[in-house]
């Protein structure tokens, strides 16, 4: 196997880190704010140095390029760590990667003279902090396969830096020729080279995956209430219904739509409208299950999906409902009203084509309730 020149090797780093470091930083800049795309700009941007660092050197292995070389470099890799961090929503980190850099770069200088040593030591310290990125995805599994990628890459990268602890150990002990060593510890470099590469890509992805879900649940989101839009409901109606036909578990849905919803809006302004419907979606949202939906089909039309609840359950639940809207006061300028609602139910048919006929069914028993309150209206004012 033909041994590789560690100084194109080093090169290599720096070329390899600057073109990752444009990528991060369109990322970083395009998608703002981005904290971990910034943190993983600055740990190409710490490769990158220390590439040019460990430059220097050459081929001789000249002391201070080379400790201080690779201390920036494991500095730069706790920088994934810590951008994985932030990626989760979590603070800190920093001073134990700088712990971990200093800590590796005072065995160096220890190591002064034995290079055998100070090979460990920077191979143990790079092992470290890729192992601590791998421990921190496989605790906070993401969706996708982004993060599948990042494991996997993070992973080749640590073999190959403990596959240079082992042959150091084995050149100390007599058990491997020197040069044999030399070539297994210029692949290995090259292995975290394109390893790299391929865990920024699995970063990447995982961005991209983040932005995406953001953007999907910004688009089935009501805007002004913040429970689910019409869009959204549907793809959960169809997930459940689908589960509802496989597992045999009944679904039910409640519709609600307010009775004297028109009048506030002529009487108070459609401010005041607006306020109404975020304070009954805060209330239906606080007094229904944690597996329930609940969603705003627009205007004053309200939706609640109940997966594994049957009839006679959703029609209790819808009557609770009824009773809150009733017993509730919504603010008004200068005071509150009191509102009233009318509610549909419909259960889950195993014959049911799609998850729209639930809804249909569910609309029609909703103007069922409304007709038989104008029939109530009607012949109290008869009376």
């Amino acid at each position: 196997m033909p041994s590789l020149d560690f100084l194109t090797l080093y090169i290599l780093i720096f070329m390899n880190a600057l073109t990752l470091c444009v990528i991060w930083a369109a990322f970083a800049y395009r998608y703002r704010p981005n904290p971990p795309a910034l943190y993983w700009l600055a740990g190409m941007a710490l490769n990158m140095i220390g590439g040019g660092v460990l430059a220097i050197q050459g081929n001789e292995g000249s002391l201070v390029p080379a400790i201080l070389g690779n201390t920036i470099i494991i500095l730069g890799f706790g920088q994934f760590w810590i951008g994985l961090r932030r990626f989760q929503h979590q603070a800190g980190g920093q001073r134990h990667v700088v712990a971990c850099a200093l800590i590796a770069m005072a065995f160096m200088i220890a190591c002064y003279d034995f290079d055998r040593g100070r090979a460990i030591v920077y191979a143990t310290g790079q092992a470290c902090v890729m192992g601590m990125s791998v421990h921190h995805l496989l605790r906070h599994r993401q969706p996708g396969i982004g993060m599948v990628v990042a494991v996997l890459a993070f992973s080749v990268a640590a073999l190959g830096q403990l596959m240079v602890i082992v042959s150091n150990g084995l050149v100390l002990s007599h058990a491997l020729d020197f040069e044999i060593y030399y070539v297994l510890a210029s692949y290995a470099l090259l292995c975290t080279v394109f390893s790299c590469i391929v865990w920024n890509l699995g970063f990447a992805m995982m961005t991209i995956d983040r932005l995406q879900d953001t953007l999907r649940r910004m688009s089935e989101t009501d805007e002004l209430t913040g429970v689910l839009n019409r869009r959204g409901l549907q793809r959960k109606l169809d997930t459940y219904q689908h589960d509802a036909k496989r597992t045999g578990r009944a679904l039910s849905v409640v519709l609600i739509d307010l009775d004297n919803f028109k009048p506030l809006n002529d009487n108070y302004g459609h401010a005041a409208g607006d306020k109404a419907l975020q304070q009954l979606g805060q209330l239906i949202s606080a007094n229904i299950r944690p597996s329930d939906i609940v969603a705003r089909l627009g205007g004053d039309e309200f939706c609640v999906l109940l997966p594994a609840t049957g009839e006679s359950e959703a029609a209790r639940q819808a009557e609770t409902l009824r009773h809150l809207i009733a017993t509730t006061a919504f603010e008004v300028p200068d005071g509150a009203v009191a509102l009233s609602a009318s509610l549909g139910v419909s259960t889950h048919i195993a014959s049911a084509d799609n998850a729209l006929d639930l809804l249909i069914e569910a609309d029609k028993s909703l103007y069922r309730d409304k007709a038989l309150k104008a029939s109530r209206y009607t012949d109290a004012k008869r009376a």
